[in-house]
């Protein structure tokens, strides 16, 4: 079934001055309306909000297909008077209310369905009333009503109410929306939000993915699995969305699209392994423990370091192999090359940890030429945990030399995931080591538990299931992917690949790669078309095109097309790095000429880019490294960390359905803006003009419900803004102006289950 956008409002809607325009609002899940008011009405100066919201509970059954969402919340009455209102609630266009819950004593109140031109007199008549283009986006849906009476002077009053539908779907692939975003309206803080889902299917459960939130995944069985997200005292600014798809092969994939009108399309590829493994399905894998015993590892840091060593040596299969090599001025290895993780072998080990203490400089170089020969059978993978927390200070200490060193020493299966610990690490060097190493680095900052970075890692590398991975994404066409170099499959993880394409066709993705001693493919086929559905891809995909952008200016060095390129990249997608920071903070700068944009990075990069140790740095190669291996654009938040480690919100730009706008003399606008171009109509904000423009173009009500005055390209050749200058009703040669010029964007902002 060719899913319906799933969109609705929870919203619980409290102002006092419901009748006269500018009273505060706060919503959550329906809206509860006050009135009609007691007499004498209340007058301006308004007091406080009227309801807040206590707790917004959400529970989700999915059987297959088949959804059943459950919403329990509370209102509390923060006035000191009796007072009855209105419970509207906007319904799901695929979706049937089920239940509905709220007694006045002990009698169950009732509601009735309002249409969708009955639903859409009161939202407009809400809008043009509040003068509030927040609501805008919710007009033109079905609504369920019910009296709400009486709400006791600072009482509380609780509502349940339950619907049904099915889950958007495409092949195999699942797709489940609930609209937390609505909660950003809340006066207060809600006390406790938390969405709980649990999915069942007849087939085993490959991909959970959810862009929006930082969910908790649960896997009870091959075809059953928990996902919650939970949080206190915030509100809530993301429409929560969730992926599941299924699958019977041992590694199941799923590909998801956008693609607008005749331009080049974004892929988001997910592959996940199957949850019940055999131990002989697992590969057997090789260990190299580095582990930096100099003298400023002593004390805690020490201590934490053999810990999280004896989790991973206690966590060995007794099919791999392993060694532990201490090193300081020179590198101390405990066996002359690999051993099985026997019991003898592993209690050695163990015993060495326990006797390991701090003292002496740091030889990297050594520790690296002497260990990577150990890696000598390319059939099985090898992956080495290397520690440390200083400078190169002994023997070697040039950093090319170094590198170059370990590029020579070190054989094409092996590995290297860097943990460096404190702010005294050469970041670019150990970030250039990973990197030509197909691992990854992290850094462990001061107060930051050694032992619980280490032994997450070594739980999601212990069980390697699909090594040495190739990508084919067939006839789409793809490049510009990221990771650029893919990264083993393990038992527990899911890898995310994200890209463009040129082509929109019928395609066979195959993912290759080495399970249990054999070469084994897997194979999607799909009819990838153009959709405009998923709209969080592109976003994904900037971010961490950015990162990778960044690392390669970082640490090769800076190149003009690297960074146009990332200017693009902000702008376009509203992704704002602490290198670009200027294009919100400076007045103008997003309309800046190119050559003064690129000088203005330059400088900034120029600064930090130079900076290899301390805290900066750590605080850079993170951001970078977060940016590069993002598994949802939520991670792209509005905010960057700056020069001294401060984290800066960003108030001056949005990114709305994946396009950027930025705040510009009071107005949001459209980074696709050109006044050279564009001819614009203006119309005024809640005018049946632009009512008008929302029937024709009902999606752009999310455009214009960042505020009274925004600014949005319909097309090459046209915009549309709203300003109080702007005309009451549309023009028959605006409206064929409106039809005639902008197909291509009518298409793409109408919901996808109408096209």
């Amino acid at each position: 079934m060719k899913s319906k956008r799933f969109l609705f409002l929870i919203v619980a809607f409290a102002f006092f001055g419901f009748f006269f325009a500018g009273a505060n609002t706060a919503l959550a899940d329906g809206m509860l309306i006050p009135g009609p008011w007691p007499h004498p009405r209340p007058l301006p100066p308004e007091p406080a909000p009227m309801f807040s919201i206590k707790y917004h509970h959400v529970n989700v059954e999915i059987n297959d297909q088949s959804v059943k969402t459950d919403i329990d919340q509370v209102f509390k009455n923060e006035s000191g008077r009796r007072m009855e209102a209105t419970y509207l609630f906007p319904i799901p266009e695929t979706a049937a209310i089920t239940d509905f819950s709220m007694y006045v004593g002990k009698e169950k109140v009732s509601g009735r369905v309002l249409d969708k031109d009955e639903a859409r007199r009161i939202y407009e008549d809400i809008v043009r009333r509040r003068k509030d283009p927040a609501l805008i986006e919710y007009v033109g849906r079905d609504l369920f009503s019910a009296r709400v009476f009486p709400i006791e002077p600072h009482g509380e009053k609780r509502i349940r109410l339950s619907y049904q539908e099915l889950a958007g779907a495409r092949g195999d692939t699942y797709r489940y929306v609930y609209p937390l975003s609505t909660e950003r309206f809340s006066s207060k803080s809600i006390e406790s939000v938390s969405v709980h889902v649990t999915i069942k299917t007849s087939y085993p459960i490959k991909n959970i993915y959810s862009p929006s939130h930082d969910i908790s995944v649960h896997r009870l069985s091959e075809t059953e699995a928990e996902v919650g997200y939970e949080v206190s005292n915030e509100r809530p600014d993301k429409d929560f969305e969730l992926y599941y798809s299924v699958s019977r092969d041992d590694v199941g994939m799923t590909l998801l699209t956008y693609q607008e009108k005749s331009k080049d399309g974004y892929f988001l590829m997910l592959a996940s392994p199957k949850v019940e493994y055999k131990d002989s399905d697992v590969r057997a894998k090789d260990i190299l423990f580095i582990f930096d015993r100099t003298g400023s590892m002593s004390g805690e840091k020490i201590e934490q370091a053999r810990n999280a060593l004896k989790f991973c040596l206690n966590s060995l299969s007794s099919k791999d192999r392993f060694n532990l090599i201490a090193f300081n001025e020179s590198p101390d290895p405990l066996f002359s090359g690999l051993v099985t993780a026997d019991h003898d072998n592993v209690l050695r080990a163990l015993e060495l940890a326990d006797r390991l203490d701090a003292q002496g400089g740091t030889n990297i170089d050594a520790a690296l030429t002497t260990s990577f020969p150990m890696a000598d059978d390319p059939a099985r993978p090898t992956y080495v945990i290397f520690l440390t927390d200083g400078l190169p200070t002994v023997g070697t200490t040039d950093m090319s030399r170094i590198i170059e060193n370990a590029d020579r020493n070190a054989p094409p299966h092996l590995h290297l995931f860097v943990f460096g610990v404190g702010y005294d690490v050469n970041t670019h060097l150990l970030d250039k080591l990973s990197e030509n190493h197909s691992g990854a680095s992290e850094y462990v900052k001061p107060g930051e538990d050694i032992e619980v970075k280490v032994s997450n890692l070594f739980r999601m590398i212990s069980s390697p299931v699909l090594t040495d991975i190739a990508l084919d994404m067939g006839e789409m066409d793809a490049y510009d992917t990221a990771p650029i170099k893919l990264p083993d499959i393990f038992k527990g993880s899911q890898l995310v690949v994200t890209g463009r394409y040129r082509n929109a066709t019928t395609t066979a993705v195959k993912l290759t790669g080495t399970a249990a001693g054999e070469k084994k493919t897997f194979a999607l086929e799909q009819n990838v078309k153009e959709s405009t559905r998923n709209t969080f891809i592109p976003t994904l995909w900037a971010g961490r095109r950015i990162g990778i952008l960044l690392d390669e200016i970082r640490l090769h060095g800076e190149k003009k097309e690297l960074i146009d390129e990332v200017v693009r990249l902000s702008k376009r997608y509203g992704i704002i790095t602490e290198y670009t920071s200027f294009l919100v903070e400076e007045p103008g700068a997003a309309q800046m000429a190119e050559d003064k944009v690129y000088e203005m990075t330059l400088l900034s990069m120029d600064e930090a880019m130079n900076v290899q140790k301390g805290k900066w740095a750590v605080d850079q190669a993170d951001a970078i490294r977060a940016r590069k291996s993002a598994a949802a654009p939520m991670a792209m938040a509005k905010g960057y960390v700056d020069k001294s480690g401060v984290r800066q919100k960003i108030t001056t730009m949005n990114n709305v359905r994946g396009n950027a706008f930025f705040l510009d003399g009071g107005t949001w606008v459209d980074n696709r803006y050109d006044s050279k171009k564009m001819k614009v109509i203006d119309i005024k904000p809640f005018s049946s003009a632009q009512f008008s423009v929302l029937e024709r173009l009902p999606r752009l009500g999310a455009f214009f419900a960042q505020g009274d005055s925004v600014l949005i390209v319909v097309s090459d050749s046209l915009a549309i803004r709203t300003t109080s200058k702007g005309v009451e009703k549309l023009s028959k040669e605006e409206k064929k102006l409106l039809d005639d010029d902008a197909p291509n964007f009518y298409d793409a902002l109408r919901p996808e289950s109408s096209k």
